[in-house]
C-alpha cells in the first residue's frame, strides 16, 4: 500500500482534576445547573486521572514518529513532566478554540466539535481520549488511505438500556439529524461497495439485518482514535451551525448534544472514507477488574496497534487496577520520550 505523504496531526484533550482553579470553576458552574447536567456533572468517573499520561507520549513517539504535530489542548493546567518546548508538540487552551461567550466547558462535546479552530491544524488528523493509546508500530495508512480516513459503514440497531444514559440519548439525536439530511435508501445505492463489504467481517450482518429499515437507526463507530479532515468539520458546522453552538454552549454534558461522532456519521454517508475493519488493529477494553489481567497481558504483547480503556464506576480496586496497567505500559514503553523532561520519574 502507498504510503500517505501529506501532514498528519495528533490532537489530544487533558484535564487535570487535581487542579485547584479548576476544581472550583467546575463547582461554580456545577452549582448554577440543573437536571441532566448536573447529574453529568457530579460524576467523579468523568474526571479522575489514572497518572498514566507518559505513555501516551512514549507510544505516540515510539510507534507514530510520522506524525507532524501533537496539539495537547488543556483547560490550563499543564503536567509537570511535560516538555513544552518540544519542537513537535503545541499547547492549545481549550477557551480559544471554543465560540465566543462558551468558556468555560466541563464536557469534551464542546470542545471536540470545536477542534478545526485549533491554529495550525492541518487538514488530516487523528483525534484521541486521553485513555487511548498506541501499542504497536503504526503507518500513516493505518489512519488514512488515499487522503480519506479509515471508517467501518456498519448499520445496527442502536437502543439504549435502562440506565437511561446521557450518551446514548446523544447517538439517538445525532441518528435524527443524520436521517433528516441523508436519505438512507439514496446512501446504500450510492455506496453500496463501501457499506456491502467482507473487509468487515461478521459486521456486515448487522447491515444486512438492518437493511429493510427505512431510517438509520445507528451506524457504528469504533471508540478508538478518530480519523478526520477539517473539511468535513467546515462543512458540517455551515450545515448545523445553530444545533453545534448550542452543544458549544453546555458546561457539562447533556442528553441533547452532538458530539465528534457527528463528524464521522457525515463523512460515512458521503461515502467520504477508506472501508476498513477498525477491530482488527483496535481494541476497546471496559476497565473492570475482571477485564484488567487480559488488558495487561494484550499491552505487554503488543497485540494491537491501538488500544482504548473506557473506565468505569463499578470498579472496586481503582489504585490497584491503574497501578496494574501502568506496570504493562512500562514492559512495552519503559524509556522516557522527548516530551519528558529529565527529572520526571516514572
Amino acid at each position: 500500500m502507498k504510503r500517505e505523504q501529506y501532514p498528519i496531526d495528533f490532537v489530544l484533550f487533558w484535564v487535570d482534576p487535581e487542579n485547584r482553579e479548576w476544581q472550583q470553576e467546575k463547582e461554580k458552574y456545577r452549582a448554577k445547573v440543573s437536571g441532566n447536567q448536573k447529574k453529568e456533572a457530579n460524576l467523579a468517573v468523568r474526571y479522575r486521572d489514572w497518572n498514566n499520561l507518559q505513555y501516551w507520549f512514549r507510544g505516540v513517539e515510539k510507534y507514530a514518529p510520522w506524525v507532524r504535530k501533537i496539539f495537547f489542548v488543556t483547560w490550563g493546567a499543564i503536567p509537570e513532566w511535560l516538555d513544552t518546548s518540544n519542537p513537535k508538540l503545541e499547547i492549545i487552551y481549550d477557551r480559544d478554540i471554543l465560540p465566543e461567550g462558551c468558556a468555560p466547558v466541563f464536557s469534551p462535546n464542546p470542545k471536540e466539535i470545536n477542534i478545526h479552530r485549533i491554529p495550525g491544524l492541518s487538514e488530516h488528523f487523528v483525534y484521541f481520549n486521553d485513555d487511548m493509546f498506541l501499542t504497536r508500530e503504526t503507518e500513516p495508512n493505518d489512519f488514512f488511505v488515499n487522503g480519506l480516513p479509515r471508517e467501518m459503514a456498519v448499520s445496527y440497531l442502536l437502543s439504549n438500556d435502562r440506565n437511561n444514559d446521557s450518551f446514548h440519548h446523544m447517538l439517538f439525536t445525532m441518528m435524527g439529524v443524520i436521517n433528516g439530511f441523508f436519505s438512507k435508501k439514496a446512501v446504500l445505492r450510492r455506496h453500496w461497495r463501501q457499506w456491502y463489504t467482507f473487509k468487515y467481517g461478521k459486521q456486515i450482518i448487522n447491515t444486512l439485518w438492518t437493511s429493510p429499515f427505512r431510517l438509520f437507526s445507528g451506524i457504528m463507530i469504533p471508540h478508538l482514535p478518530s480519523s478526520m479532515r477539517k473539511s468535513t468539520y467546515e462543512e458540517v458546522w455551515d450545515a448545523l451551525h445553530d444545533r453545534l453552538l448550542d452543544t458549544s454552549s453546555h458546561r457539562f454534558r447533556d442528553p441533547t448534544d452532538l458530539t465528534q461522532y457527528i463528524f464521522r456519521y457525515w463523512a460515512i454517508c458521503k461515502g467520504e472514507f477508506e472501508p476498513s475493519n477498525i477491530f482488527r488493529y483496535g481494541k476497546e477494553y471496559f476497565f473492570h477488574e475482571e477485564e484488567t489481567e487480559r488488558l495487561c497481558s494484550d499491552i505487554a504483547d503488543r497485540k494491537y496497534k491501538m488500544i482504548c480503556i473506557n473506565d468505569d464506576s463499578r470498579i472496586r480496586n481503582f489504585e490497584l487496577c491503574t497501578a496494574q496497567i501502568r506496570e504493562a505500559f512500562d514492559r512495552i514503553l519503559p524509556d522516557k520520550s522527548s516530551f519528558e523532561k529529565d527529572t520526571h520519574e516514572r
